[in-house]
């Protein structure tokens, strides 16, 4: 995820929901060195819609309804249908996800309302690693039924062409079969890939060989599962998986399965994460989606191949074994990024210190808009926790109405100058908010030169919502 100039927070999700082409636009961000976004995407507005408006579980009663928006074979569809794909149903993103993350919640929730049939039946798994850089795949899961094997892990020339709804840099096109010299030779510079690969690869013009590094670049030993919950059943796969090649996984576990559940689906992302799957004939085309698998043509065979046998194990009751195991690379980390290096409030000021203080007075619909001294928000993301809150003065007490995980609220973060940092908070007051007294509050954590990490808060003057 790139950082954007400013930073958001809100409608119930922390971090990253969704993948490129599925995720569509507002997409979920983390904060970055000068500036940062921390925002749901469409999927996390559609589970606050559920949860939250429909259903009525407010901020501090996460769990009371979990409504949990999902990914199938989302490699290559996209809810930007405008302008070819490259663009939502507007040119805000924010109305974007807003419109995109309804639609899908308002289809579930009828979906939901009109389910029949419970679940029952037992829960079981099924789970190994494998090494998807050689993986010999069997005639029966290949398009010409002849043995095949996959390769260490590389990205295609036509990966920097970027997809429909995420275009890159004029490049290349998608669909290039040509190869591109200034692409060959940065890629023999930053990673050298043995002939062999770059022949294994074929048609896919290598332009970083991913795999062929120490340590690789690519994960390539991962972990591949089989969930049973009554009914249904649910492989897991480190992968982005087209409509089609996901469709073909699911063919091969239902056909193990014989019969012993009634669903059966994919499930991508799934706990590790190694680029996209296409199918072989998708893999032939070269766009985006096929340059980006990484393992090679017989990529989406393989993971056929090896959720199948998970299947099968399921359903005999059998064990499994690891094929490999994944490298320990904990020591071996590095990053293009620094980390924070210290934080510091401007002369005269403290953290948590209000720079700009809302106004007396707001109706229902207005934007109250506050801006505070904090710091760097990668010193505490404050998972399950806040980084705002507005309250309500209510019999004497301050309670809490409002989060960072609400639509209503944002957060934006910037970094000034130097370890400077200011945030400012808007609330558009709903028309469900009660006329009174309200106040913001601003939750941080500052770095100082030791690396000790210090919470702070800081709280507006009061202002009223009238009726």
């Amino acid at each position: 995820m790139e950082p954007d100039d400013a930073g958001v927070r809100g409608a119930g999700v922390r971090g990253d929901r969704g993948g490129h082409r599925a995720g569509g636009d507002g997409r979920g961000r983390r904060s970055g060195a000068g500036h940062g976004e921390v925002r749901a995407d469409n999927k996390g507005y559609a589970s606050h819609v559920v949860e939250h408006d429909v259903h009525g579980v407010s901020w501090a009663e996460r769990g009371g309804f979990v409504a949990a928006f999902a990914q199938t074979s989302a490699g290559d569809m996209s809810p930007n249908l405008r302008g070819g794909g490259a663009q939502g149903p507007t040119d805000d993103q924010f109305e974007n996800t807003r419109i995109i993350g309804q639609l899908q919640a308002s289809r579930a929730e009828q979906l939901f309302e009109s389910a029949t049939e419970e679940l029952s039946g037992p829960i079981d798994a099924r789970g190994r690693y494998v090494d998807f850089s050689d993986i010999q795949v069997e005639p029966r899961f290949t398009p010409d039924g002849q043995p095949h094997r996959t390769c260490p892990g590389a990205l295609g020339q036509n990966f920097t062409a970027g997809a429909e709804d995420g275009p890159g840099p004029p490049i290349v096109d998608e669909g290039d079969l040509s190869t591109n010299p200034l692409l060959l030779l940065a890629g023999i510079v930053v990673t050298p890939t043995p002939l062999w690969v770059r022949q294994c690869q074929a048609p896919k013009q290598v332009f970083l060989g991913t795999g062929s590094q120490n340590p690789p670049w690519t994960p390539q030993v991962m972990p591949v599962q089989l969930l049973r919950i009554g009914q249904p059943a649910v492989g897991t796969a480190p992968g982005e998986f087209t409509i089609v090649s996901g469709q073909r996984v699911i063919d091969a576990m239902t056909a193990e399965l014989g019969g012993t559940v009634s669903h059966v689906m994919p499930a991508g992302y799934a706990n590790a994460y190694a680029g996209y799957v296409a199918t072989p004939e998708e893999y032939d085309a070269q766009h985006y989606e096929g340059a980006a698998t990484h393992f090679g043509r017989y990529t989406g065979p393989a993971y056929a191949q090896e959720l199948a046998s998970l299947a099968a194990a399921l359903r005999d009751g059998g064990p499994v074994t690891d094929d490999a195991q994944p490298l320990d690379l904990s020591r071996q980390r590095i990053s293009a990024r620094p980390g924070v290096v210290v934080d510091s409030p401007p002369l005269g000021r403290s953290f948590g210190a209000v720079l700009t203080q809302p106004a007396a007075s707001y109706a229902h619909g207005a934007t109250v808009a506050t801006d505070f001294v904090t710091a760097h928000p990668n010193n505490n993301l404050r998972d399950e926790s806040t980084f705002l809150e507005v309250q309500h003065l209510s019999q004497g007490t301050w309670r809490t109405v409002a989060t960072d995980s609400e639509w209503q609220t944002t957060y934006t973060w910037k970094r000034e100058y130097l370890a400077v940092s200011t945030a400012k908070i808007t609330w558009t007051v709903p028309a469900t908010a009660q006329p009174g007294t309200y106040r913001i509050v601003h939750h941080g954590d500052a770095r100082s030169l030791t690396g000790r990490i210090t919470p702070f808060t800081g709280t507006t003057r009061t202002f009223t919502v009238s009726g």
